[in-house]
């Protein structure tokens, strides 16, 4: 079915840098071709439920004041404990800090009703800037709203609240947007889109990407967008994306469904050779340990393309002797000491590893191995060593050949 927009859609611009979602080129319906890659989004829902629930937790509150109870309250999950039964806040509580947080999350609630009623959304920061005496700093918002989604049993877009955009996406992708506009994500210039929310995505082509890149550094995916690396790839047009270092919600939300869609597609990552990098990647894979409730934010299917040791390294032979060798002399000065935190980070990602389910997944193995060498010889490597060995988008054609 091709896209619909609607009649009043008119044509935007963008900022030199970064264009915001309601900025993008806008296209009409007539450049619209049959294809069956342009798809419904199939997580777009009604946030209903979202509302149904806050208005009867809202409404217990007022009947109980209505009949003088001595102590009211509202049930609470925490996001990091979301397997725990379902617990309660009480007003006034055993606590300050109890009635406080009753307090806050009341008034998460009624800035999220608000927000559902009115058909609109509402970012973390807006909520801080309602009450910042009452919150005291943004961090504590971030927390609040998790746990409200958690509570609720939603995910945070199902609140109408969502975070401050943050990912970066360059490629042949055309999205039809819920409210008609349809948004075009391939420039000749250099210039960056920000990922779209899932929520305000209704339909999607994807017939002409042949795969999808992850990087972890904003830097890097600069540098492949300026050199539109996503159109002259040797394996063909391609969609390239950026979380900026760990991933946002957001961006989560947006490959989980792009791998839903189309789960042949192949999804690359490259990520730092360094126990954070590993980190994020198999962020991308099993979603954040902290958004544990969030179950649209994993993809499974993603591949791991590098950095990786072998790639700093290469095995040869010399002298009829097998032995280790430096794939280029710069490779020597690319090398970083490990420092302290990242020390305990290889740690906790192998511990990570070693609780996981499968334990026969490939994947799973390889990263283990990974870390504990870099722990072996205490060294690190950054994606910017690529670029100094070479070229990073000739590397990227050899390492996608075989995928």
């Amino acid at each position: 079915m091709p896209f619909a927009p609607s009649p009043s859609a008119s044509t935007g611009t963008r900022s030199r840098n970064v264009a915001s979602p309601d900025e993008r080129p806008i296209e009409r319906q007539g450049s619209w071709s049959q294809s069956s890659s342009i798809v419904d989004n199939p997580h777009l829902g009604s946030p209903r439920s979202a509302l149904r629930e806050i208005e009867a937790i809202l409404q217990g509150l007022t009947d109980n004041l209505i009949r003088g109870y001595d102590t009211i309250c509202i049930p609470y999950r925490s996001r990091t404990a979301s397997q725990q039964p379902l617990g309660q806040l009480n007003f006034p509580g055993r606590s300050v800090n109890e009635a406080t947080k009753f307090t806050r999350m009341v008034r998460i609630m009624e800035l999220s009703r608000q927000a559902l009623l009115a058909g609109r959304v509402i970012t973390k920061r807006n909520i801080y800037y309602q009450a910042p005496d009452l919150f005291r700093d943004q961090a504590t918002v971030d927390r609040l709203v998790d746990d409200l989604a958690c509570t609720l049993g939603v995910g945070r877009s199902g609140l109408n609240i969502v975070a401050s955009p943050k990912g970066l996406i360059a490629g042949p992708l055309r999205v039809l947007a819920t409210d008609g506009t349809v948004l075009s994500f391939a420039s000749d210039q250099d210039k960056c889109d920000l990922v779209p929310p899932v929520r305000n995505i209704q339909r999607i082509d994807l017939s002409v990407a042949r795969w999808v890149l992850v990087i972890e550094k904003e830097a890097t995916f600069r540098t492949l967008a300026a050199s539109q690396y996503w159109r002259n790839s040797s394996h063909g047009q391609g969609i390239i994306v950026t979380g900026k270092g760990y991933a946002d919600l957001t961006t989560l939300e947006f490959l989980h469904l792009v791998h839903t869609l189309r789960p042949l597609l192949p999804m690359l990552c490259v990520v730092d050779c360094d126990p954070h990098g590993i980190e994020i990647l198999r962020t991308y894979m099993y979603g954040s340990k902290t958004l544990d409730h969030e179950v649209n934010t994993r993809i499974p299917g993603i591949h791991w393309l590098g950095v990786k040791m072998e790639d700093i390294f290469s095995r040869e032979s010399r002298s009829g002797r097998n032995g280790i060798s430096w794939r280029h002399q710069s490779a020597v000065d690319s090398l970083i000491t490990l420092t302290a935190t990242d020390r305990k980070t290889a740690v906790r990602v192998l511990q990570s590893i070693d609780d996981q389910v499968d334990e026969d997944s490939h994947d799973d193995l390889e990263q283990a191995r990974e870390l504990q060498v870099m722990l072996m010889l205490n060294v690190k490597a950054e994606i910017q060593a690529i670029d100094d060995m070479g070229d990073l988008s000739s590397w990227l054609n050899e390492k996608m050949q075989p995928v």
